[in-house]
């Protein structure tokens, strides 16, 4: 049994028609929290640690992803974290899966350039109740060597169901489609509490008109410094150069600050950007952060139109601190959808790995391209949250 001292404490369309306490590692499982962590970016630890088990042989690989704002990048094939920044593996396929602090991703989809994508194999249906609730007392009492075993079943890869990473919009149920006419129009009925780029200003939005020739909103806001809207009221609309119907993708950039929109290529001011793309079926409106853009941008809502014209401020509603119900746009796939980890099941404000084994299809482009079983078994493996350990292997065949 390997003892763990934990640091912190971190928890954490056109679609329809057209994703410290001690923890224990060696004879069981680690747990750590979220957002609220204040552990530093970078371990007191060296950066990785790789071994390969001579019985298992099964590679062990240990991160330091402690940051909160960037991604440390990994070569499966090699068993290897690359020295690659954010900007240059965005156009890199050298890298497989990244990650930071528990988040995962892959190099394939909405996520990076190449085809990386996974499936999962073995959901550990045994530590979760008929609910899906974590039962405690599985978790702290696996045995992680026990659990690696699952890397070298034989796996029927034609049963599984393999996924890309995809974005995913926190401004949601904002139109209505019209499977007759095939066009949409803005749901009036509801609205949204946005708050801007600059983290400090906030606005309630309502969109007005919505097509595939641009977008009209109006609003209120709330200044920088304020905990009440303004009696002023705001209105604009931004069209496409062209028919968006007609073009492969068109996007608007809308800053409520200027009442305005704004070159999305040059401009770090807006707060919502429209994109309707006709020749994919996606409509959506993303927000200036998380996904797009370097903003602090987000999203409270839908909330009911006449419930929402009685908000009079968008962090407090009678008394209450709401600013923490805002959410940005983020990116999803499997290791969002079926999480490698659960949190605080000890009262502990701690991560434990429930040892589910991932195939990492490494080039789905190609059906001769290795695959990958993993496992993601600690997060403490250099002794601080926001170190997870890896556990991978070819993948084994018949």
């Amino acid at each position: 049994m390997k003892t763990r001292v934990n640091l912190t404490t971190e928890p954490n369309v056109l679609l329809l028609a057209l994703l410290a306490t001690l923890a224990l590692t060696g004879c069981g499982s680690d747990s750590d929290s979220d957002s609220t962590d204040s552990a530093s970016d970078t371990s007191t630890d060296t950066d990785t640690d790789t071994s390969t088990d001579t019985e298992s042989d099964y590679t062990t690989l240990q991160v330091n992803s402690a940051s909160y704002s960037s991604w440390k990048y990994i070569d499966l094939s090699a068993g290897t974290v690359l020295d690659l920044s954010d900007e240059e593996a965005a156009s890199s396929t050298e890298w497989d899966i990244a990650l930071q602090r528990y988040n995962v991703k892959l190099n394939g989809g909405d996520s990076g350039p190449g085809n990386v994508q996974a499936a999962l194999a073995d959901a550990q249906d045994e530590f979760y109740d008929d609910d899906g609730n974590a039962i405690a007392s599985v978790f702290t009492n696996a045995d992680a060597d026990t659990e690696a075993a699952a890397l070298s079943v034989v796996y029927d890869t034609s049963s599984l169901s393999y996924q890309a990473d995809a974005y995913e919009p926190a401004t949601t149920d904002w139109y209505a489609y019209d499977f007759t006419t095939h066009t949409i129009s803005a749901d009036t009925s509801v609205g949204y509490l946005v708050r801007h780029a600059d983290a400090a200003t906030y606005s309630r939005v309502y969109i007005t008109a919505v097509g595939s020739t641009g977008i009209s909103l109006s609003y209120i806001t709330q200044a920088a410094d304020t905990v009440q809207f303004a009696e002023t009221e705001y209105s604009f609309s931004a069209t496409f150069a062209d028919d968006a119907s007609s073009s492969d993708s068109t996007l608007i950039c809308l800053d409520l600050d200027s009442s305005a929109a704004v070159d999305c290529d040059s401009s770090d001011d807006w707060e919502w950007m429209y994109e309707y793309n006709a020749s994919s079926h996606a409509v959506n409106i993303w927000t200036n952060g998380g996904v797009y853009g370097d903003g602090s941008a987000a999203v409270f809502g839908p909330i009911d139109s006449t419930e929402l014209a009685e908000y009079t401020s968008a962090t407090l509603v009678d008394s209450t601190d709401i600013s923490g119900h805002y959410s940005t746009d983020s990116s999803t796939g499997l290791f969002s959808e079926q999480s490698w980890w659960e949190y605080n099941l000890t009262s502990s404000h701690l991560l434990w790995p429930n040892f589910r084994t991932y195939l990492i299809d490494l080039d789905s482009s190609d059906d001769s391209s290795d695959q990958i079983a993993l496992q993601i078994s600690d997060y403490y493996s250099l002794g601080d949250s926001g170190s997870p350990e890896l556990r991978f292997r070819s993948l084994a065949t018949e």
